[in-house]
């Protein structure tokens, strides 16, 4: 027998119908959930590129570093975006979830900053130009704007001047 449960946050309430299985169908349609979205293929697929087109030569702390970079920022992208596709922001409204989602978006925005460059100047220096690599330098910047703009939403939201997520 499905239930229905009312739950207010900062003057919000938020309807959950218990028989869609707590899934926050309203939150995938959202800008933060498409940056989310972005930001985890981005990384996995420069990860991949970046791994395998093995033109660093000389520079594997810069493809290390990137590695790094890459799969912590889709873990982080992937654990967040599953918080909000259960409503536990919403559930655990006594955390101040805006300042956590700001600040790791605004700590990802900084190491990919560093990371994309490197990535960028991480070639042997030979003339030779592997498709790999230009594809998973291409998506480290897609990554980084996907950082950036995330964080400056998450700000705003923080701030209580601009974007909310539905739902969260």
């Amino acid at each position: 027998m499905p239930t229905e449960s009312k739950i207010t946050t900062e003057n919000r309430t938020v309807e959950q119908n218990s028989s869609s299985g707590s899934v926050n169908n309203e939150y995938i349609t959202t800008l933060p959930a498409i940056l989310r979205a972005v930001q985890s293929l981005s990384c996995l697929v420069s990860f991949i590129c970046i791994f395998a087109a093995d033109v660093f030569c000389s520079y594997k702390a810069r493809r290390g570093y990137w590695g790094f970079c890459a799969i912590a920022g889709l873990l982080s992208s992937l654990i967040f975006y599953l918080l909000h596709l259960f409503w536990v922001p919403v559930k655990n409204s006594q955390l101040p979830w805006r300042l956590i989602e700001f600040a790791e978006q605004a700590l990802w925005a900084f190491f990919f900053v560093i990371g994309a460059p490197l990535v960028a100047t991480g070639g042997c220096g030979s003339y030779k130009v592997y498709a790999g690599h230009v594809i998973g330098t291409i998506l480290a910047f897609v990554a980084l704007a996907a950082f950036i703009i995330g964080a400056l939403l998450a700000l705003l939201a923080w701030k209580g001047t601009g974007f909310s997520t539905r739902g969260s």
